[in-house]
């Protein structure tokens, strides 16, 4: 069954003709929430990684990211410490804060070939001083509680997953997976 990777425009203009043989059309919509290496703070344009900046420091897109303040990140569960490299632009497996993001992909069939359009949407930072435990690393008796800048990451706006479509449209959502 063939295939085709639309952008936008094609998506849509592509949906405007069925609607003009008068087809009933149904367009699914899928969204998954992702954790890989594909978006990570190095890639991120000046004007984006602003927002990292409390606790973040880098000297241009995809270099070395260190923190500039000891911050725990409260999606991926781990402690930074001061200078600590964040993300390593030689070994990019190695240390990598990697930005969670919903895949938005919106697909509909007909007669046995498959339309589809797909997007990126990133969770946006919240950086916030908080009191948390921590613990020493090597121990294991109960940490101390201390003031500490703390990165949560909050989904994107509802509005950044929709596309418009023609109002005909039926849009059936095939799977919503949140963390919660």
């Amino acid at each position: 069954m063939p295939t085709y990777e639309c952008n936008e425009h094609q998506f849509v203009e592509n949906l405007r003709r069925l609607i003009d043989t008068n087809f009933k059309i149904i367009v699914k919509r899928s969204i998954r929430l992702h954790d890989d290496a594909k978006h990570t703070v190095s890639k991120l344009p000046d004007c984006e990684f602003e927002k990292f900046n409390k606790v973040l420091n880098r000297k241009r897109a995809g270099v070395n990211v260190y923190a500039v303040k000891p911050f725990y990140d409260l999606f991926h569960r781990r402690f930074y410490n001061e200078e600590e490299t964040v993300h390593s632009a030689r070994y990019p497996r190695s240390n990598t804060l990697s930005l969670p993001y919903f895949k938005v992909e919106y697909s509909f069939d007909i007669w046995g070939e498959t339309y589809y359009y797909s997007l990126d949407a990133l969770f946006n930072p919240d950086i916030r001083l908080e009191t948390r435990r921590i613990r020493p690393l090597g121990s294991t008796g109960k940490g101390k509680s201390v003031l500490v800048h703390v990165l949560d990451f909050k989904p994107p706006h509802p509005k950044t997953l929709h596309l418009d479509l023609p109002p005909s449209i039926l849009l059936f959502d095939v799977n919503q997976k949140i963390r919660p």
